[in-house]
C-alpha cells in the first residue's frame, strides 16, 4: 500500500512539540537536524504505544529495532517560537526490517518535512539481524495495512 506521507489523516499518533531557540541556525530557521529531533520524538512514542511489554494483554515477543536509516524530505521552513506536531505510522512491514514512515507539521497544519525509517531487527545476543518471530512479523503487517497503523 502506497501512502502520502504528507496526508495528516494517514496518523493515528502524533506528539504535539515546541520550537525553541536552541533550534534556530544561522539562517534564522528552525535547522533541519531539529526537524529529525522532533520527529524522533513521535517514533519513539509510536513504537512504546505498539510494542507492548512481553505478557501483557495482548502483548507481543519482546523484539529489538535499531536504526538502519533514514531519508529525511525537507518542504518548508519553520520558525520560532511556535508549535509543531510530529506524526509516525507503520508503512511497511518485512521479515527483517520495518519502515516508519513519518511527517512534521507546522503551527497552521503545512506539512514541513516527511521522512522515512529504516528500522532493523535486532538480535540482542549477537548483535545482528535477526528475522522477526512469525508472530511478530504478522502483528507488524496489520498495522502496516491499517488506516492509521495503531492496534485496534
Amino acid at each position: 500500500m502506497a501512502f502520502d506521507l504528507a496526508d495528516r489523516g494517514i496518523y493515528g499518533l502524533a506528539t504535539s512539540e515546541h520550537l525553541r531557540f536552541a533550534d534556530v541556525d544561522a539562517n534564522g530557521h528552525v535547522n533541519n537536524g531539529s526537524f529529525i529531533e522532533l520527529l524522533e520524538n513521535a517514533r519513539v512514542s509510536y513504537l512504546r504505544r505498539i510494542v507492548r511489554p512481553h505478557g501483557a494483554e495482548g502483548g507481543l515477543p519482546r523484539f529489538r529495532l535499531v536504526i538502519g536509516r533514514i531519508e529525511a524530505d525537507f518542504k518548508r521552513q519553520m520558525f520560532y517560537p511556535g508549535t509543531a506536531t510530529a506524526c509516525a505510522r507503520l508503512i511497511e512491514a518485512h521479515q527483517r526490517k520495518v519502515v516508519i514512515g513519518q511527517a512534521l507539521f507546522d503551527g497552521e497544519g503545512q506539512c514541513t518535512a516527511v521522512q522515512k525509517v529504516i528500522m532493523v531487527s535486532l538480535d540482542e545476543q549477537t548483535h545482528k539481524s535477526t528475522p522477526f518471530d512469525p508472530a511478530v512479523r504478522a502483528a507488524l503487517e496489520t498495522l502496516a495495512a491499517s488506516r492509521d497503523g495503531l492496534p485496534v
